[in-house]
């Protein structure tokens, strides 16, 4: 899973990482902060809003969240039973870290399907 963070992490538009579970538990992470473990679990509570939310106006099931920020973006992504959580610094090139991300949960998707 590190090495999935750390390719995330070698783009220039990337500034943190992490893998959290559903359950709000930091699985892994490459961040910049002392607060791991409380970033964790605000990202999967933050996730998991957000999918009530698109399930409660019939808009089908979340599947990847950008927020906008003035220094950036945090997005959000469910692969399986965890999320990934990026955050980006300015506005750089969101699709390249969209596709970047999907690829990353492919992968997240199979490590944690085969525990």
């Amino acid at each position: 899973m590190e090495t999935v963070l750390q390719r995330l992490t070698d783009l220039d538009e990337i500034h943190n990482a992490i893998i959290v579970g559903k359950d709000g538990l930091l699985v892994s992470g490459i961040l910049h902060s002392e607060d791991e473990e409380m970033i964790g679990a605000m990202s999967a509570a933050a996730f998991g809003s957000i999918a009530s939310y698109t399930d409660q106006i019939n808009k089908g099931e979340s599947r990847h969240v950008i927020i906008e920020t003035s220094s950036g973006t945090i997005q959000m992504e469910g692969a399986g039973d965890v999320i990934l959580v990026v955050s980006t610094r300015g506005t750089g090139n969101l699709g390249r870290v969209r596709l970047e991300m999907k690829k990353a949960c492919r992968q997240l998707a199979q490590l944690v399907g085969s525990y």
